[in-house]
């Protein structure tokens, strides 16, 4: 094949995909222009969104649990979310994996047809140019599921769900006072430690987490080591005492993904080792194992890990 036989026939697919963009975006353009909308601001500027979206794509873990907080089931989301993370009840039929947040898969976005899609800035990627071609596309500028609140405000705001996002906070508020009142009642106040082992890594959870920013606001104590912005990582087994408590909490995963099962795995290598079983926690039989709803960050999750503390450390 000549040199200029290859070029006309690159130019011809490029011509093809553009097309296809420009079939795929039109109805959603125009379903857009049909309904009423309003302007958000955001990270990469001001975009005018539908004011009620029902076909959203998220790229953004957290943010995906702050759209389901708020009562819709998104279109698309990132890869390992429908499987993993079980408490959201995701639903196959409607939710699709799109690919990773930082290289989504395009073709797949297209396809869905989304009239808004919302994205977190750190994980975006160099993206925004070609997800804003296909639809509304609004960025938050949040880098930490420490600032779940705060997200779920503007998903809330994006939404226009804000009546929702009061309800949470109300809930959330009411739930923490129902703790609070409970242990002031049994007078328990341990140290709880909030770990993570996945392969080759065990890391605690310090105050700028979202466990933590939980614990905190239920007035929960911490060990010195988790009492910091980000808590220990990469920790040695030889420093594994930097993740003891009165309570250790380990979260995890469901599903035959492979981030689950090496998690799965790494959990049972290490409470098979010597130095596990040296643990104050593991002697005194105060180690759980609690759902995904401890990883990610959002109000419905927040409320179990109250349930959680209420069941495990508050009777």
């Amino acid at each position: 094949m000549t040199c200029k036989r290859r070029f006309f026939l690159l130019m011809g697919s490029t011509a093809l995909i553009a097309s296809a963009c420009t079939r795929a975006t039109q109805p959603d353009q125009q379903a857009t222009t049909n309904k009423a909308i309003k302007r958000i601001k955001h990270a990469f500027g001001e975009t005018e969104v539908p004011t009620n979206p029902t076909r959203v794509i998220v790229l953004g873990y957290i943010a995906v649990e702050a759209v389901v907080d708020h009562g819709l089931q998104p279109i698309g989301v990132p890869d390992g979310l429908v499987d993993s993370f079980s408490h959201l009840s995701l639903n196959k039929e409607i939710t699709a994996d799109v690919g990773s947040p930082v290289q989504p898969s395009f073709e797949k976005i297209i396809s869905l047809k989304p009239d808004l899609i919302l994205t977190s800035k750190y994980r975006l990627g160099n993206g925004y140019s070609q997800l804003a071609r296909i639809a509304p596309t609004v960025v938050f500028d949040i880098d930490s599921n420490h600032q779940w609140k705060e997200l779920t405000r503007l998903c809330g705001e994006a939404l226009s769900r804000q009546a929702e996002t009061q309800k949470l906070v109300s809930s959330y508020k009411a739930k923490l006072e129902t703790v609070k009142a409970k242990m002031s009642q049994t007078g328990k106040r341990p140290q709880v430690s909030v770990i993570t082992l996945i392969p080759g890594l065990i890391r605690a959870s310090g105050t700028e987490t979202f466990a933590g920013s939980v614990l905190a606001d239920a007035g929960i104590s911490r060990p010195p080591s988790q009492a910091q912005p980000q808590g220990p990582q990469n920790i040695s087994l030889e420093a594994l005492d930097l993740v003891d408590g009165d309570v250790i909490f380990i979260p995890t995963l469901k599903g035959n993904v492979g981030f689950a099962t090496g998690m799965r795995a790494e959990i049972d290598r290490m409470k098979a080792h010597p130095l596990w079983s040296q643990l104050k926690a593991v002697k005194n039989n105060q180690v759980y194992e609690v759902s995904s709803h401890w990883m990610n960050g959002s109000y419905i999750s927040a409320n179990r890990i109250l349930d959680d503390l209420l069941t495990y450390i508050g009777s």
